[in-house]
């Protein structure tokens, strides 16, 4: 993350981030709630208001049919002024969202990632989105920044790529080089984090300080908001859930040890159990035809109430459940949001986590978590989009715009 150069210059914008991200909370707000709500003379608010005003990043809209005289008026972000690019690198594939500051999508394309080396990565990344940024100049006013997520460990304070499991990296200062080629604000987290902040923008954790998100696709991760804020951890090291060992005697796992969680509940890991079994079971031909299934298939399967299909996933949600019960114990969070394939499942897997739940949790300290589905699904570009939100809501980014 790009930082403020100097202490004094932080100082002065943290009077300017407070209105800009108490608009964004709370607005449509007039100004004399706003000036209750950040501390601040009625004069001082109103000189930082029209500093935002004159950069486009809010604006005065209708609070209410007008009675005679003046209309009242109140702030409110302006959206649709400046624009944001938000991009997922996946394993295989880059996918690019054009998106104003509410989220809402303009644009979006996907191709071909390269993975051959992290230079090929970084090259190809920018190459990528310097196409498309300029095939879609038509619909870009003024672009605001670039939010990257990736798989791996991530410092998005550094904008440092640290670890990516399908890429040998080296100390990758991805921000850096997307900052310098494009000349564009650049913003990186891992992606479970990143779709965890998403939830709390965006989904069904905006009224949430505490949340823990679990997303199950070719690994197991978690991202955490504590206290409002994304916990990352040293180097964004935290929420790797899918290293917790679950089976001593268990399979061995790519970073060394045996029986994580990730070698029994990752898609990768059902997919190949289910039809290892599949191919044993008799009558092979009757119940199961040929072919392997993807865990989309099993998840339908076991909706539809396939006994081996429901099996696997709720041996799958045991071994999840009791992750969970562990994680609960150590932040308590308020929701508790599944994200992947197996979500489709979810009245196949809920039950036996809700279990592992009341029986591995402390009880009485608290109400226990809501388990929900993430509404978010597959819109990647929503991760990149609260990177950017962030960073304005924070003042890191404000202070590019009013310098």
């Amino acid at each position: 993350m790009i930082k403020s150069e100097s202490t004094g210059q932080e100082l002065r914008l943290q009077p300017i981030a407070t209105v800009y991200r108490t608009i964004d909370q709370a607005g449509p707000i007039s100004r004399i709630q706003l000036a209750r709500e950040c501390l601040m003379a009625p004069g001082t608010l109103t000189r930082i208001a029209r500093l935002l005003m004159d950069n486009h990043l809010i604006q005065e809209v209708a609070s209410q049919a007008s009675t005679g005289g003046r209309r009242p008026v109140s702030l409110a972000i302006n959206t649709t002024a400046r624009q944001l690019l938000a991009v997922r690198a996946g394993r295989n594939h880059f996918h690019m969202g054009l998106c104003d500051l509410s989220g809402k999508l303009i644009k979006k394309e996907t191709v071909q990632a390269f993975t051959e080396s992290e230079e090929t990565f970084s090259a190809g990344l920018i190459s990528a989105m310097r196409d498309f940024i300029s095939s879609n100049k038509q619909h870009i006013t003024a672009l605001t920044g670039v939010g990257i997520t990736l798989p791996g460990l991530i410092d998005s304070q550094a904008g440092i790529v640290h670890f990516m499991p399908n890429i040998s990296v080296n100390r990758l200062a991805l921000a850096e080089n997307v900052r310098q080629a494009l000349e564009i604000p650049c913003y990186i987290s891992n992606d479970t984090a990143a779709m965890c902040l998403a939830e709390h923008y965006f989904g069904t954790a905006t009224t949430c300080n505490n949340a823990l998100f679990i997303s199950i696709h070719n690994g197991v991760r978690a991202g955490m908001m504590i206290h409002g804020e994304l916990y990352e951890g040293c180097l964004g090291a935290a929420g790797e859930i899918g290293h917790i060992q679950v089976d001593p005697l268990g399979q061995r796992c790519y970073c060394g040890n045996f029986g994580c969680l990730e070698t029994l509940v990752c898609n990768p890991s059902i997919e190949n159990r289910y039809n290892q079994l599949a191919r044993n079971h008799q009558p092979a031909a009757d119940a199961y035809p040929s072919g392997n299934k993807t865990v989309a298939d099993i998840c339908t399967a076991a909706v539809n109430q396939e006994p081996l299909a429901v099996n696997i996933l709720k041996d799958v949600a045991k071994h999840l459940g009791n992750v969970i019960a562990m994680s609960v114990n150590l932040i308590r969070p308020e929701k508790i949001i599944l994200c992947g394939e197996i979500a489709t499942a979810f009245p196949i897997i809920a039950p036996v986590i809700q279990h592992c739940m009341e029986n591995g949790t402390v009880q009485g300290i608290s109400r226990a978590p809501a388990l929900e589905i993430s509404p978010l699904g597959q819109q990647r570009w929503l991760g990149g989009t609260a990177l950017v939100k962030r960073a304005l809501r924070d003042g890191s980014l404000l202070g590019q715009f009013l310098d």
